[in-house]
């Protein structure tokens, strides 16, 4: 193997050094699927891989295998930010590791591919949601993770009947994310909605009317089990969050809990971080 070939990111290399796939790589390939993609920095925080240099190593053997595969994001300023999703080699292993069929794989994989630039910088938000949950279920305390759903999974289209026209409508509900945890023996189910504050109010009250006929259709039940939800709202800063909150109080004091960056660290999400619609004070995600 030459030096140009190992320093060329954008291809793998044509005759890469024998590898042997340890346990960690195979949860690393296993966690990329599940999480759709992730970055470097996001798989060094869900592995607590400390040293970023092993971890680039690591990553580049399992790229030059196939068992990864990585796409660049362009940046403005610096060094563009590669973002790893499942390869060719990984789909067999992952198939047989969690029992997913493989035309399931390759369904998600090619939506995946499709997926346009300007969208990561968001999905890459949704990932750091789910770590910070993920980290603070490592110590669980009575706490448990029971799934969670990428939107392509919550992706749902549904048609019902506009209350003031009469007519058919045609409703798609695609949240950031879904994840069910118990508390001891109750069981929580919540929609994930991660603002970047690119959202005017009137787009996001759309959002809240679309939760809403969600919650009235009854496909939740139907397609969750459960009869209730929350819909967890991670935005930018206390104003941002307050301007938020008053539009869903527009609108209904349910379902909504709001919450900031700073305040999402994985010690503390399950805590009395989240502002409720209507209400005064802060709240825990375990309480009923």
């Amino acid at each position: 193997m030459n030096g140009s070939e190992r320093k060329n990111k954008w291809q793998r290399t044509k005759s890469p050094e024998a590898m042997i796939l340890q346990p960690r790589d195979q949860e690393i390939i296993t966690k990329v699927y599940e999480f759709g993609f992730l970055s470097r920095d996001q798989i060094q925080k869900l592995f607590n891989l400390s040293c970023t240099s092993r971890a680039n190593i690591r990553l580049r053997k399992l790229f030059d295998h196939g068992y990864l595969a990585r796409r660049f994001l362009p940046a403005i300023l610096g060094s563009s930010m590669a973002i790893y999703f499942l390869g060719p080699e990984g789909a067999g292993l992952v198939s047989e590791k969690i029992g997913v069929d493989p035309s399931e794989i390759q369904r998600r994989q090619k939506s995946l591919e499709q997926r346009k630039d300007l969208f990561f910088d968001h999905d890459l938000l949704v990932n750091e949601v789910r770590i910070a949950f993920y980290q603070a279920l490592a110590n669980p305390n009575g706490l448990r993770l029971d799934r969670w759903l990428t939107p392509i999974d919550c992706l749902e289209e549904y048609s019902c009947c506009n209350a003031q026209s009469g007519k058919e409508i045609k409703t798609v509900f695609r949240p950031d994310g879904y994840f069910r945890y118990f508390h001891n023996d109750r069981l929580f189910g919540c929609f994930v909605e991660v603002d970047r504050s690119t959202m005017n109010n009137s787009r996001f009250q759309s959002k809240v009317k679309m939760y809403l006929g969600y919650a009235m259709s009854g496909l939740y039940q139907r397609k969750y089990g459960l009869k209730f939800f929350r819909v967890l709202v991670v935005t930018k800063n206390k104003e941002r969050l307050f301007n938020l909150k008053a539009s869903v109080e527009r609108f209904t004091d349910k379902i909504f809990w709001f919450t900031t960056w700073q305040n999402l660290q994985p010690g503390k999400v399950f805590g009395p971080i989240w502002q409720r619609p209507g209400k005064d004070g802060t709240f825990t995600l375990l309480e009923p």
